[in-house]
């Protein structure tokens, strides 16, 4: 029995990886409470902590997607724009460090589906807001980003005043623990975790801002024991150009 193409359909939503993508983040680095943080991540991580606790990120994305393989699938069709919000959390997971990116939304079904279908990546279909001076630079705003979800609201603030233009570094390992299902077999679930490491081909500009981070949480929310503590450190990153999805790996439970 053969299994030639198109398996298994010849109308794809997605270009297979990996992709460029170029635009703009702002992230806003803090810490959390680490009891807090185990209690919702698989005891396989590691976090990496500071003063105060585990040193976690919030990111919010504006990103334009095209192909790398343009001539499989042209860009016409197969390039988009995205809106992104992650939660995530540095530390390592079997002795790979980086950063655990746990909670992941988007405003755009195809990014959605290729994150979710080549990587495992935890994203949800989700309205994103941005606002302000950064993403808009015909506002005099300051710059924001909010995500509500889960019975919370994540809201990061910056000002536009730059204090200190940064170097770029090398691109850090997005670290996804996944399940892996086979309904059919005894076996009904393995686990492995993907390590993908974007490549850098633009650095584009970093810059470092005040501001801050303001958690509103439910009681009874996934992210209620969250509150950022100590210092928040704000950066903004325009203009880089990425390839992700080209180097992969794939570790396998032992």
């Amino acid at each position: 029995m053969s299994f030639n193409s198109p398996w298994p359909s010849p109308i794809d939503l997605w270009a297979d990886p990996p992709w460029y993508m170029t635009g703009k983040c702002l992230t806003a680095w803090f810490e959390t409470d680490i009891n807090e943080v185990k209690k919702i991540l698989t005891p396989s991580f590691i976090p990496k902590v500071g003063q105060s606790g585990v040193i976690t990120r919030l990111r919010f994305y504006d990103v334009d997607f095209t192909p790398v393989n343009s001539e499989k699938f042209p860009t016409e069709r197969f390039s988009g724009k995205f809106k992104e919000a992650v939660v995530a959390f540095a530390g390592e997971i079997d002795g790979v460090k980086g950063e655990y990116s746990a909670f992941m939304w988007t405003d755009n079904l195809v990014y959605f589906s290729w994150g979710r279908e080549n990587f495992g990546w935890p994203l949800i279909l989700s309205e994103i807001e941005l606002s302000g001076n950064f993403w808009d630079s015909s506002s005099a705003r300051e710059t924001t980003g909010s995500i509500s979800a889960e019975s919370a609201t994540w809201e990061l603030t910056c000002e536009n005043e730059v204090l200190e233009t940064l170097a770029v570094g090398p691109g850090t390992n997005w670290l996804t623990p996944r399940r892996v299902l086979y309904p059919q077999q005894k076996t009904f679930e393995k686990s492995d975790l993907l390590i993908v490491n974007p490549t850098i081909l633009e650095p584009g500009t970093l810059t470092s801002h005040r501001g801050e981070v303001n958690l509103s949480a439910a009681d009874n929310s996934i992210f209620a024991g969250l509150q950022p503590l100590g210092a928040t450190t704000i950066h903004q990153h325009s203009n880089f150009l990425l390839s992700v999805g080209k180097d992969v790996e794939t570790r396998s439970e032992k």
